[in-house]
């Protein structure tokens, strides 16, 4: 890629009601406030936080960021609420411009903390990164024991890489960190994995414009595919649904093993469902396969169709020898779809899935390409 353009207009972002900005010279007293506030909270992660804390520092500090935004390899923004209370502080720093990326930064004061605010800011200057600086990656590395920030990364759909080993000084110390990464939004355009049709019905790859689809289709679909299902509830969020489907894009190119498709209508491309190959055990030949149809769409054979079409591709396209659908005891309207679609009841396995926390027994059914002629 070419080097990193430097912006040059006055930075201002704002975020659904909160809005960032450099800081500048008067923001010393109110930045200090701020930090001196978050000693408990903040201080655990960022040593730099602590008793000795001064006025000066936040001086020193604001001065260090706007030598840093004219050298064009940090940008560091206070983080205000439309009082123009400072909240927090975010910044993109350790920049490579020949390489286009970047280390991302947060912490949030603690009287603002469970709020929000660290998601939306981080969202709105990784946005800034990608539209203005042109980077192509960005990492948030994160000490592994810090559970805050780190489920502020997981909401915006940040990828977990890896836990690097001495990849942080913690308390004076080499240590192990969560290291995560956000690369920029893709165009909507078809990601790798088939398109199958029979009948009435389409699978298709995800696009990101099935993403108020997915969120409407399974908060349709509280009381039959969440009673089976411990994700669906009424707290799945945009942002759920944001992260499943670019986990399964990136399935798709080989990134992970949740290859998933839409169940469509094929006469208006409406999305009734999803169907998915997951657990893939190479060395075996196997896969999982697990399906689910939403409230409206269901007992119209949407189901056993797609389980029967994408069976039918998986064991003929790939080295997939055989796939095993594992479904409750109790779910009869999936373990009827496994049965019309041809699949073998294997066994009953007992406490095989984890359900709200409880085990319980699962039907195993099986399908080799022998039960698809």
């Amino acid at each position: 890629m070419a080097d990193t353009p430097l912006p040059t207009a006055p930075l201002e972002l704002e975020a659904q009601g909160i809005r960032l900005r450099p800081w500048q010279a008067d923001d010393a007293q109110a930045l200090f406030e701020a930090t001196r506030e978050s000693i408990a909270a903040v201080g655990p992660w960022l040593p730099w936080v602590h008793e000795g804390y001064t006025r000066e520092d936040s001086v020193q500090w604001i001065a260090d960021c706007q030598a840093g935004r004219e050298r064009g390899d940090a940008y560091a923004f206070g983080i205000f609420d439309a009082q123009g209370r400072v909240l927090g502080d975010v910044a993109l720093n350790r920049i490579d411009p020949k390489r286009g990326g970047a280390n991302l930064g947060y912490w949030v004061r603690q009287s603002a903390q469970g709020q929000g605010v660290a998601t939306r800011a981080v969202r709105a200057l990784a946005e800034f990164g990608f539209d203005v600086l042109g980077l192509v990656r960005i990492e948030i590395v994160i000490a592994v024991d810090n559970v805050a920030s780190r489920r502020t990364a997981e909401r915006l759909g940040a990828v977990f890489d890896s836990i690097s080993p001495n990849r942080i000084i913690h308390r004076g110390e080499a240590a192990p960190a969560a290291v995560y990464s956000l690369l920029p939004p893709e165009r909507d355009e078809p990601s790798p994995g088939p398109v199958l049709e029979e009948g009435h019905l389409r699978l298709r790859p995800y696009r990101l414009s099935d993403l108020h689809a997915l969120h409407a289709a399974l908060h349709e679909s509280i009381a039959t595919i969440g009673r089976w299902q411990d994700w669906c509830t009424p707290a799945y969020s945009l942002d759920d649904a944001r992260h499943w489907i670019a986990k399964t894009r990136l399935a798709w190119q080989g990134a992970g093993d949740e290859c998933a498709l839409v169940m469509a209508d094929r006469a208006t491309d409406e999305l009734v469902g999803s169907i998915s190959l997951n657990h893939w055990q190479p060395e075996y030949g196997m896969a999982n396969l697990g399906y689910w149809v939403r409230q409206t769409r269901q007992e119209q054979g949407f189901a056993t169709r797609a389980v029967r079409l994408l069976a039918r591709h998986a064991l003929q396209a790939t080295d997939l020898r055989r796939l095993e659908i594992v479904v409750a005891v109790d779910n009869q309207a999936s373990r009827s779809v496994a049965k019309k679609a041809g699949a073998r009841f294997e066994s009953i396995a007992r406490q095989r899935l984890m359900l709200r926390g409880e085990p319980m027994d699962a039907a195993i059914y099986s399908l080799i390409a022998n039960d698809l002629r």
